[in-house]
């Protein structure tokens, strides 16, 4: 029983110990002074009205119409190629060759059967000649014939066979004609064949059709080249442009890439991925090649007003504000973003001549709290 009454005391003596600490942290936490609130330190801006220039970050590649794949129209094997990929080229240099010594050796053929025919053809004129000559003394002696016939100095067989013997001199001369013709008509054939053959010639050199950079070399010298099997690749040097593929979204009229503007036109087509296809010719000489990847901006607006920072705006609740400070007050302002790039964003709001603080939008949600304000530094745009 007295320890029982032992161990009563010694609780109510613990608890009236704590109740009596629990009191004086209480008096001494009421008259302790209360803390002061940290100012929100921020930047400022005051807008201006100024040039503007829009842009987004985009990624553009080179592109040519000049580059070409070089093959031929002939069948045969490679005799010689005269460039080494890397090589510069320039229109009309010879690259690669074909075996030609069968198509000259038939072009040969045709011309020794030319000449033959030639030669045939000159003694047929010479017969021709003298037929022409037998026919015009054949008719002198029957005109004569026929004088003597009416004075009864001739007789009428004998007439009558210088008749036929004429008759017969003219189907000669006829049929030399006609045969000197046909044999003009082959040459004709055969001359036709050669250039033909000199035409299939013409495709066993392959020459270069525009200046760049051999690329590529698809074949080697013995192998067999085809018709239309490609052998060379020429990467033009000139006459680039930057194919860009951008979502229907996004509205852009130019490009901006290493401080110059290149207009950008729409083929007004879109590709496998559905996006829309642009175009920019690149005068930039050899400094870029084709397949090569571009960093570029996308021009998106240009033109006069005011340009917000990106970090003036607060986004809470689907509605988008700007602070506005004014005489060491704070005041907020719904805005409609009309404009959005890189560079900052555009407004239906004419704030000119604002004040707006500059910070992460954290920062910017406690200054529109009431809580006080303090400007670090403050320029303009």
């Amino acid at each position: 029983m007295k320890r029982k009454v032992i161990v009563i005391l010694v609780i109510l003596l613990v608890a009236g110990s704590a109740v009596a600490l629990l009191k004086k942290r209480r008096a001494d936490l009421a008259r302790a002074p209360v803390a002061a609130v940290l100012p929100v330190v921020v930047d400022a801006v005051t807008l201006q009205p100024q040039s503007i220039i829009l842009t987004l970050p985009a990624m553009g590649v080179v592109s040519s119409d000049i580059s070409t794949t070089l093959s031929t129209k002939i069948s045969g094997r490679i005799t010689g190629l005269y460039k080494q990929e890397g090589d510069q080229v320039h229109k009309g240099d010879l690259l690669a060759r074909i075996d030609d010594r069968e198509l000259k050796a038939k072009k040969e053929g045709l011309r020794l059967k030319r000449q033959s025919l030639g030669y045939d053809i000159a003694a047929r004129q010479e017969n021709l000649k003298a037929l022409q000559t037998a026919l015009e003394n054949a008719i002198e002696t029957h005109a004569r014939t026929k004088e003597l016939l009416d004075v009864k100095g001739a007789s009428v067989e004998q007439y009558d066979k210088e008749e036929t013997e004429i008759a017969q001199l003219r189907a000669q001369l006829q049929s030399a004609r006609s045969g000197i013709a046909m044999l003009r008509s082959s040459i004709n054939e055969l001359l036709q064949s050669e250039k033909e053959i000199d035409n299939q010639l013409s495709y066993t050199s392959i020459i270069a059709p525009i200046d760049g950079t051999l690329s590529a070399r698809l074949a080697m010298v013995g192998d067999l080249a085809l018709p239309g099997k490609p052998l060379l690749k020429i990467a033009a040097t000139d006459g680039l442009y930057l194919d860009v593929k951008l979502p229907a979204n996004i509205r852009a009229s130019a490009i901006r890439y290493n401080g110059r503007q290149f207009d950008l036109t729409a083929k007004n087509q879109a590709g496998a991925a559905g996006l829309r296809e642009y175009r920019a010719q690149l005068p930039l000489g050899s400094s870029l090649v084709e397949g090569e990847f571009l960093n570029i901006k996308l021009v998106l607006y240009t033109g006069n007003g005011v340009l917000l920072p990106n970090d003036v705006l607060l986004s809470t609740e689907g509605q988008t504000s700007v602070l506005i400070y004014r005489d060491g007050k704070v005041g907020k302002t719904a805005v409609t973003v009309t404009r959005r790039g890189s560079e900052g964003v555009m407004v239906n709001e004419n704030l000119s001549g604002k004040t707006l603080l500059l910070a992460k939008p954290d920062i910017l949600l406690r200054a529109s709290s009431g809580v006080p304000v303090r400007i670090l530094n403050h320029g303009n745009a």
